[in-house]
């Protein structure tokens, strides 16, 4: 096979060709197979015009063929535009793609269940009229999750992604050369990508892929793995399974959404290990880490290295040498983006610790996650999300018919004196991002509490 110069072609070529590169259930997928198909796919890719600087959007069944698509279009040059259906769509079904893209590439259109993971699926190749070529160096354009807002899309030039491999490589408790590694997270996503499956394939570590977004499908696929990579969601899973359920685990990283501390404590309890964070953005890549969990559930670790962070009003700020946004007029000044993540910084250890999410103007020292914790052990409460900083708002979703004033006591027994929320909104369940991440914007979630999908009413102090 003639391997295409490009600038991850050492990262499929470096490994033995009968050496495991992924596995999903009973089918395993060497580093040579995952070349061939890859090489192949090249070859079909290009008969239909794609090439250097093509924009192409790619999407469909969760699937190996997904990742020899990606490596394929890469090889070839091309922009690939990463998508991820929304929860409930068809695969048949496109999703909206940018108006400038060129080619969309679609897996398993005759599938009904594009998130459960196949082997292997049809492949089509659609031409777009209006789509223009990329007159960027971007590589990788993948959307941010819009936990406070609407998505933007985030370009990643070659340099970002290898220069995001390397400062991984450097971080401690990092998979290591042989081991197993669970991504639990979707290729779509920023962590389940660069830092599962790229850094797999830099350290040459063997992927373990769940088939199914179940629970039992992620405690199968974490059961045969050393590591373990998901969101808060996967570890609630995680922690209730049986002990001894996952037998060979070393490591486990949550990220993506703020870990909420009960689900670390009974995990450990269960499995003996503790969860770990990565911490990042779309725009950026990782930013900070503590993979082996020693700093704690709210506690994100370090700066890692090559990143650039400072704190300003109690906010995070990550410098970001020039704007990620390709498809909008997103303001873009001095080279430092806002997180919009209330931290603090560890004066003896220069750790960050998340506190939420900022918005309004008020107490910047407030802890929101703390005041979500405490709500979330009402044993009436399944879910929580507090918005600050002035004023403090609790959105708050249960099936009971909540009192004001036992939630006011409530939070003000446990909180100590740490602020409590002025206003409580209830609803009978929160809205979540496709990706299942806790919204977080002031202005969706009232148009959520405007069309809730069930009662809902606003207490306030």
């Amino acid at each position: 096979m003639t391997q295409r110069l490009w600038w991850g072609a050492d990262l499929l070529g470096r490994h033995a060709d009968d050496t495991v590169w992924a596995r999903a259930a009973d089918r395993e997928v060497t580093f040579g197979g995952l070349r061939r198909e890859t090489a192949w796919l090249a070859d079909v890719l290009e008969q239909y015009g794609i090439r250097a600087h093509s924009t192409v959007a790619l999407y469909g069944s969760a699937s190996f063929t997904q990742l020899w698509s990606l490596f394929a279009l890469w090889s070839l040059g091309a922009q690939v535009v990463l998508m991820e259906p929304p929860p409930g769509r068809r695969s048949r079904e496109v999703p909206p793609v940018p108006q400038r893209v060129q080619f969309s590439v679609s897996l398993g259109e005759s599938r009904g269940r594009p998130h459960d993971f196949v082997d292997e699926c049809e492949v089509l190749v659609r031409r777009r009229a209006c789509g223009a070529p990329s007159v960027s160096g971007h590589c990788l354009v993948q959307f941010s999750s819009g936990t406070t807002g609407r998505p933007k899309a985030v370009g990643r030039s070659p340099r970002s992604l290898l220069a995001e491999l390397d400062r991984l490589a450097a971080v401690e408790g990092v998979a290591r050369h042989g081991e197993r590694v669970a991504v639990l997270e979707p290729f779509t996503r920023s962590f389940g990508l660069i830092g599962g499956v790229l850094h797999a394939l830099a350290v040459g570590a063997g992927v373990v892929l769940p088939v199914a977004r179940t629970a039992a499908a992620t405690v199968r696929a974490a059961a045969d793995a050393q590591v373990v990579l998901g969101n808060p969601h996967h570890f609630d899973r995680l922690a209730r399974a049986e002990p001894g359920a996952l037998p060979h685990l070393r490591l486990a990283v949550s990220s993506g959404d703020a870990l909420p501390p009960e689900i670390p404590a009974l995990f450990r309890a269960r499995h003996g290990v503790r969860v770990g964070q990565a911490y990042g953005t779309t725009e950026t890549g990782i930013v900070a880490a503590d993979l082996t969990g020693r700093f704690g559930p709210a506690g994100v670790g370090v700066t890692v290295p090559g990143v650039r962070t400072r704190v300003v009003g109690g906010v995070l700020e990550v410098h970001v040498p020039e704007s990620p946004y390709l498809y909008d007029d997103t303001p873009w000044t001095g080279g430092w983006m806002s997180t919009r993540d209330l931290v603090t910084r560890d004066p003896r250890t220069g750790a960050l610790r998340l506190r939420g999410r900022v918005q309004g103007v008020g107490d910047a020292s407030v802890d929101l996650l703390r005041i979500e914790s405490v709500l979330r052990a009402h044993r009436h409460i399944t879910d929580a999300v507090v918005l600050g900083v002035g004023p403090i708002e609790a959105h708050v979703a249960s099936s009971a018919d909540l009192d004001g004033d036992e939630l006011r006591s409530w939070c003000r027994r446990f909180l100590g004196g740490t602020p409590a929320p002025d206003r409580y909104h209830l609803l009978r369940e929160l809205p979540r991002t496709a990706g299942g991440k806790a919204v977080r914007d002031r202005g969706v979630l009232r148009r959520h509490r405007t069309h809730p999908p069930g009662a809902c009413r606003c207490i306030s102090w």
